[in-house]
């Protein structure tokens, strides 16, 4: 008989709580503070990391786990009895991390790595539908081909408070930031799928109108779902999460599953601090 195991990266955004609780393994990805490299969320907090930025008013360098740290992970997981993983990563433009997985062989430990093209709990809920598959009996490799089939059928939207830190990661040309400032602008980002990246939705003018337009995509994607779940999230701006908690109760209301969560430091180090949005992965 199959004993399957499940894996995901702390980019996942998984509440520690959670990942104990159904029995996840967590590979973490590294933030450099001060010279320090530090274990995302495990040595650092979310609020430790924002604080940290509003400090300094700069982002660090983040780094994906090291070799070394993915084969003894997965050694682990192989002694502690199991013979299947299923290895969830956040999409490879964003990291390396997929590849590291997808190369590792642990001799006794048959390892799929699914890119999930994704971020944050768009990436994070992979783990927890596998989880499901794994107790309605799916066999190991009926479960790889339910979730490469349901890349696109998760995604996270979200806006940020300010261009300065995204440039500052290279995630969009500078002269394009510069306008946005000036303009008081507010894009409303999604990840693409498969490998991931991001797209600009819209741009609009003003965070009422932003919550407008996140409220049209909550429409569009969800008012003729049947089952799915359900997530809100931020970095360093809760006051964004209560308000488009309140925006989208009633579909929250619905969802299988929900969970709130602030954004990982290794995330956050692309964005900085006042991001918010939410996102969703349809069961069905």
């Amino acid at each position: 008989m199959e004993k399957i195991a499940i894996l995901v990266d702390s980019a996942g955004d998984l509440p520690l709580e959670l990942i104990e609780k159904e029995g996840f393994y967590l590979l973490p990805l590294y933030v450099n503070l001060d010279g320090k490299f530090l274990r995302d969320r495990l040595d650092i907090s979310p609020d430790e990391f924002y604080d940290w930025v509003r400090s300094k008013e700069s982002l660090p360098k983040t780094s994906m786990p090291s070799p070394g740290d993915i084969q003894a992970l997965l050694e682990k997981i192989r002694d502690d009895g199991y013979d299947k993983l299923i290895a969830i990563s956040i999409g490879s433009k964003y990291s390396g991390t997929f590849n590291a997985l997808n190369l590792a062989e642990i001799e006794g430990l048959d390892v799929f790595a699914l890119n999930t093209g994704n971020l944050t709990l768009a990436e994070g809920l992979f783990a927890v539908y596998a989880k499901k598959l794994i107790e309605d009996g799916k066999t190991f490799a009926e479960i790889r081909d339910i979730l490469s089939e349901k890349i696109y059928d998760s995604k996270v939207f979200f806006t940020i408070d300010s261009f300065k830190y995204i440039v500052e990661g290279g995630r969009v040309p500078k002269s394009f930031a510069k306008i946005g400032d000036a303009l008081s602008v507010k894009p409303i980002v999604k990840t693409s799928q498969p490998e991931g990246g991001f797209e600009i939705v819209k741009i609009v003018r003003g965070e009422k109108k932003v919550f407008r337009q996140l409220e049209k995509i909550a429409d569009q994607y969800l008012a003729n779902a049947k089952d799915y779940y359900m997530f809100i999230c931020h970095g360093g701006y809760e006051e964004g999460l209560v308000k488009l908690r309140d925006l989208l109760k009633d579909y929250i209301g619905r969802a299988s599953l929900y969970i709130e969560e602030q954004i990982s430091p290794t995330l956050g180090a692309n964005t900085g601090p006042g991001l918010f949005g939410f996102g969703f992965f349809i069961l069905d």
